[in-house]
């Protein structure tokens, strides 16, 4: 039924209180778009296009159309809101507000003129349509049918999904029941339904002329003296000999009047048999569902699940319809022991299998072939590993309430094969995610809630959604976030973490990081003495990012304990951690980068099973313990002062006013998150740190803090810069090095082997140190030493290089030599003006000069007469560097031009620059 809506009247969306009515019935949410619409209250326009759909003109007069009070009552009613439905073949309507006539209420209208004679067939889905089919046992036909690329929540009404059903010639089963709402409800669970505007629906009577039998109504009789009745026209092509039709009519044996409620019943049995004898011929079964308190089918559904409806069609009354007469000559041959409104003496039905309750669900199946299953429950969509113990306890649910015992133990575990191949094999790949997922551009955030709800971000803002096109998987650890709320402030969240300055950047700019998955991750350490609350601010991190049981936990020294603990958060907290060995720092390296970890699969001779992900990752100590050099290159170190003793809060306190505000938080940071997404293909920094997919979005995000431009880049080299300083701190060969060099001003160097180093080292160093297991005692220990200390020791300040001596020997030596420290270099460019930036000093960008040319380049491989040059900005020209040999060099026309080389202040330095693999 095609019409278009009139712009910018008729909403073509379902406001929040139709689409809570429709979740109460099941009603699945793609099914619901695609088949209602909402007028609002106060829509005139809306109100005029629900008169055209029902072929209603409202001039108040008696012509044949609605007159006087009625048609004033009907547009008051039309005014008051209602939702419509288009669906594939009828169209009705149901009023928020009740239209009041002839002393009764009427909720719904349908299409005036055609009284009841109006099917209402839903429009399906292809992910309904997945379902329908295979429950109907058509799946490979369905899917041979339709593309698979095919959008899962689009209609495939232009597909011609009902004309390919009514091509099948495989049984089928087809549920008439009342109303559209309750036939969407059953299309939504997989069945085949159609809806009858009321239950004589299916067909009309046919009035008698002069001299033809005829009932007290007018109505024309056959030879048998029955009404004759004119089947629906679009319900004829239905009737195959190779459908079952199962009724599902409302139950109206409730009502308060027992004379209405005798009528209804009597109604409904007339209804049913006249049918039988009608369209028995046509069809193969007829049967009839029975279940007790509920009226409709959709009230079942929604009150008891999905369960109860499954036991009532197990045990529908099923007979082959057998009769001698062809159409409405006879009556057909049953008894009362055959007949579907005695459903009660039938024989009883064999327990559903667990695989045809759970045939139910869709499934699919990921890269490495493990089964999921997509399952509606409650009009959300759930998803489960098919091994899973949720999804066993969803089938265990399901298994009782159809049969009202639990599942076998034995069919539980037969079931599941045929499920992973339905998965394996005819199921689409799919990724599942933990917590945060990617998808064409926009991002989306696992709530965790009963639900199933996600948030959904992209640069134009953020929104609560109930079906991303994502899947998530949820261990049972995992814990719900809030729903997040606009509005908020992350001043909040500052001030709960009791931290300002450099450390609020580092610490916000990481947690907005954790949004954005499958990335290249920092280690965020949260460093402080007793009593700073690290704890509680590690937990709070935890809460806006991924809560979960034993959210913070010990570092494993356990690779594999580690891999498991990991593979179930998304976001890794490691409380109270006094030292960090070789093994649990590479560890910690792997997983910020890309952890992958294989053991073989117990009880199996040689299966595998892996770990592959990457993860953000917090650790609170009192020290700062990072020691080893690629994992402080991943460090951010974030300084958490003391808290003052008249801020400090009881647990509960602290309890109520972190939940209090965590919606609100949440909101702020997916707010700024935004933000970011918006502005980081703006973003193009000339060049970018180690953690560079960090740095790039923490750059974007300086805008959306309220930061100055170059802002982050100058406290993350700054927290970078004491990283490496507790690195070299922490070495005996770095602070003996640093020692040596104190003789050493720019531009002199120290030259000599491995093994000279070696003993010039010894002479500074005491001797517990030297006599310590870290202190190396061979020339090829120190060369390991220096080739892991190498860049630390450059970002402060002192280059160590290796050359070869000319000569028939070929010796080579070490060199070590001040230079201008990197991080310094950089934190002294950023300062500089704009107005110094355009021509009072530098030659080009002054961080690029600074930080590429600020030391020797070890990639270059020098000739015998070249001179090592350190190119700097003028700022750095003080008294005492000129005095330490730099000398301000120009072309004579500008100072734009202006070039600083480092020149020694005795002849210049000559080295070969050649570095064998594997050295430095």
């Amino acid at each position: 039924m095609e019409s278009s809506l009139p712009a910018n009247s008729i909403q073509s969306f379902i406001v929040d209180k139709h689409l809570a009515e429709f979740k109460l019935s099941a009603i699945d949410d793609g099914i619901a778009n695609i088949n209602f619409y909402s007028l609002e209250s106060g829509d005139e326009d809306g109100a005029n296009y629900l008169f055209e759909k029902l072929n209603i003109e409202i001039d108040h007069t008696n012509n044949g159309m609605p007159a006087g009070q009625y048609a004033q009552q009907l547009v008051n009613a039309a005014m008051s809101g209602c939702w419509g439905f288009e669906g594939y073949l009828g169209f009705s309507a149901k009023l928020n507000s009740p239209l009041k006539l002839n002393g009764k209420e009427a909720n719904y209208l349908s299409v005036f003129g055609k009284g009841n004679q109006q099917l209402l067939v839903p429009k399906v889905t292809f992910k309904i349509g997945l379902e329908i089919a295979t429950k109907s046992e058509v799946r490979t036909e369905y899917i041979d049918r339709f593309d698979d690329s095919f959008p899962s929540d689009r209609s495939l009404e232009d597909k011609g999904f009902w004309d390919w059903v009514l091509t099948l010639d495989k049984p089928l089963q087809l549920i008439i029941t009342e109303g559209a709402k309750k036939a969407c409800s059953l299309i939504s669970a997989g069945y085949l339904a159609i809806g009858l505007n009321g239950m004589w629906g299916w067909g009309s009577n046919v009035k008698a002329v002069d001299g033809e039998k005829a009932d007290k109504y007018g109505n024309k009789l056959d030879d048998k003296g029955k009404a004759i009745k004119l089947i629906h026209p679009d319900l004829e092509p239905f009737l195959k000999k190779n459908v079952e039709i199962v009724w599902a009519l409302d139950r109206d044996e409730n009502r308060a009047n027992p004379d209405e409620n005798k009528k209804a019943v009597d109604g409904v049995k007339q209804s049913k048999a006249s049918f039988k004898y009608h369209c028995g011929s046509l069809v193969g079964t007829i049967s009839d569902t029975v279940w007790e308190k509920h009226k409709g089918v959709d009230d079942l559904i929604a009150t008891e699940g999905m369960g109860a409806f499954y036991q009532s069609f197990s045990n529908r009354s099923s007979k082959k319809i057998v009769s001698t007469a062809t159409g409405n000559k006879s009556e057909p041959k049953t008894s009362s022991k055959n007949d579907s409104d005695n459903p009660s003496s039938d024989e009883p039905k064999k327990p559903i299998s667990p695989l045809e309750l759970a045939k139910v669900a869709t499934y699919f199946h990921t890269a490495d072939k493990v089964a999921y299953a997509d399952i509606s429950i409650e009009g959300n969509r759930h998803t489960y590993a098919v091994k899973s113990k949720a999804f066993k306890l969803w089938l265990m649910g399901e298994h009782y309430k159809a049969n009202k015992i639990g599942i076998n133990s034995q069919s539980y575990q037969d079931t599941l094969p045929t499920l992973e191949a339905i998965a394996i094999f005819d199921g689409k790949t799919r990724e599942v995610n933990l917590r945060t997922a990617e998808y064409q551009g926009k991002l989306y955030l696992d709530l965790g809630t009963p639900d199933w709800k996600a948030v959904e971000i992209d640069p134009t803002g953020w929104r609560v959604i109930s079906e991303p096109p994502v899947r998530f998987w949820r261990p049972d650890s995992l814990l719900p976030l809030p729903c997040p709320v606009e509005g908020g402030n992350l001043d909040e969240l500052k001030d709960l973490l009791n931290v300002d300055g450099s450390s609020w950047i580092l610490i916000v700019t990481f947690l907005l990081f954790c949004f954005c998955p499958n990335k290249t991750y920092p280690v965020l350490v949260l460093a402080a003495h007793r009593g700073s609350g690290k704890t509680a601010a590690a937990e709070i991190l935890k809460g806006l990012i991924d809560p979960g049981k034993a959210g913070l936990i010990k570092l494993q020294g356990d690779t594999l304990r580690l891999a498991v603990a990991a593979s179930c958060r998304h976001l890794m907290v490691y409380d109270n951690v006094g030292h960090i060995t070789p093994d649990q720092s590479d560890d910690l390296c792997r997983v910020a980068t890309g952890f992958g970890y294989s053991t073989r699969t117990l009880h199996t001779t040689g299966d595998e099973t892996t770990f592959e992900f990457t993860r953000p990752q917090i650790i609170t100590a009192i020290d700062a313990l990072v020691t080893r050099d690629d994992l402080a290159d991943r460090v951010l170190m974030a300084q958490l002062p003391e808290i003052p003793e008249d801020k400090r809060l009881p647990q509960g306190k602290l309890n109520e006013k972190v939940e209090s505000a965590r919606p609100r938080i949440l909101g702020a940071l997916l707010t700024v998150l935004s933000q970011t997404l918006a502005q980081l293909p703006h973003t193009n920094p000339e060049k970018l740190p180690r953690m560079a997919d960090y740095a790039l979005f923490a750059i974007a995000s300086e805008r959306a803090l309220g930061l100055n431009d170059g802002e982050f880049m100058a406290i993350f080299n700054e927290s970078r810069e004491q990283s490496r300083q507790v690195v070299i701190e922490s070495s005996p060969v770095g602070e003996a090095i640093i020692r040596l060099m104190e003789n050493y001003p720019i531009p002199k160097s120290w030259r000599g082997t491995a093994s000279e180093l070696l003993n010039e080292l010894e002479n500074h160093t005491d001797d517990a140190t030297y006599r310590s297991r870290y202190f190396p005692k061979a020339a090829h220990s120190l060369t390991r030493q220096l080739n892991r200390l190498s860049p630390d020791l450059r970002a402060m300040g002192i280059d160590v290089g290796s050359f070869r001596k000319g000569g028939v020997e070929r010796t080579r030596l070490i060199c070590i030599q001040k230079v201008v420290k990197i991080a310094s270099l950089a934190s002294l460019a950023s300062s500089v003006s704009d107005e110094s930036s355009q021509g009072k000093g530098y030659r080009g960008n002054a961080t690029k000069d600074a930080t590429e040319d600020a030391t020797l380049n070890e990639d270059a491989t020098l000739n015998e007469d070249a001179t090592v040059l350190n190119t700097v900005p003028s700022t750095v020209l003080s008294e005492t560097s000129k005095a330490q040999g730099l000398q301000e060099i120009k072309d004579g026309k500008d100072a734009k031009d202006a070039i600083f080389t480092a020149l020694p202040v005795v002849e210049p330095t000559k080295i070969i620059r050649e570095v064998p693999e594997g050295e430095f």
